[in-house]
């Protein structure tokens, strides 16, 4: 049985514009179908251990190829999404689970002449049980004890998901889709599945930007480097890990699952979470 590391990050905000306060984020990412009663149970145990204000996926919770099953990631999102709500008071929007759209998700969306009724099956799968939110270019806010919260769910065109060759993402495709810059007054989450235009993220400045794709590059080398991308570069520093940049953070996962290529080497599997304290230097 493949075993789930339990990783933390603890990030400090300088925001005037917010309250004092704090909030306890989990995500996972890269499902891939994973999902097996063991590989569940893990993930519902580490959930549970590190008490989340905030549950998140960042897509790629399917296998987005010709004839293969969406149900087993499906099945485990409503699962986990409706023992998700049941903690918290009926209404309460932190009680839904957040998900963004992966390379996979979207793909099977935008060529159902490959993978026929992958995408609708899928979406109506999730969104029976009326506790997850699937993010397409969309933001919603919300307040978590006192302190108001922005998640915007990116779903990158597929121009910039190129192999080899890829073309650069600009700014303002985030801020055509969310506004010119993130609000001051709100704590601001940018659910973004490529990691590759990282330094993007950080320019169009999200408090906390959440990613996966990479898969830690397969067989990783120190913080940050992993082997190989699915955009086929070689030694690539975006793999895995916390980048930060004027008060701003991009956090990369290796994710929960893998397909093609089983392999990771120096390189678990993973939930993260992340605590973000607002104006508190303690």
């Amino acid at each position: 049985m493949k075993k789930y590391k339990d990783t933390h990050y603890k990030l400090f905000l300088h925001k005037p514009g917010l309250p004092s306060g704090s909030v306890r984020i989990c995500f996972f990412t890269d499902l891939h179908n994973c999902c097996s009663p063991r590989e569940q149970q893990q993930i519902f145990d580490l959930l549970k251990k590190n008490q989340p204000d905030l549950l998140l996926c960042g897509g790629d919770s399917i296998i987005g190829k010709p004839g293969y099953p969406v149900e087993p990631a499906a099945g485990f999102l409503t699962r986990l999404a409706e023992e998700w709500a049941s903690s918290h008071t009926e209404g309460d929007p932190a009680g839904n689970l957040f998900v963004a759209m992966g390379n996979h998700e979207y793909r099977t969306r935008i060529y159902p002449e490959v993978y026929g009724d992958m995408y609708p099956r899928f979406l109506k799968a999730i969104n029976k049980s009326g506790h997850i939110r699937l993010l397409q270019n969309e933001a919603i806010s919300f307040t978590i004890r006192n302190l108001p919260i922005r998640i915007c769910g990116f779903s990158m065109d597929r121009r910039y998901y190129g192999r080899i060759h890829h073309q650069p993402l600009p700014v303002s495709a985030l801020s055509d889709i969310f506004g010119e810059i993130p609000p001051a007054d709100h704590l601001s989450i940018l659910l973004a599945h490529n990691p590759s235009a990282l330094n993007t993220y950080l320019q169009w400045g999200a408090d906390l930007t959440l990613c996966g794709h990479y898969h830690g590059g397969i067989i990783r080398f120190g913080k940050h480097t992993g082997l190989i991308s699915p955009d086929l570069g070689l030694f690539t520093g975006k793999a895995y890990g916390l980048f930060q940049k004027d008060g701003k953070s991009v956090i990369v996962s290796s994710g929960c699952g893998e397909h093609t290529i089983p392999v990771r080497i120096h390189n678990p599997r993973e939930i993260v979470t992340s605590e973000i304290h607002v104006n508190d230097n303690l």
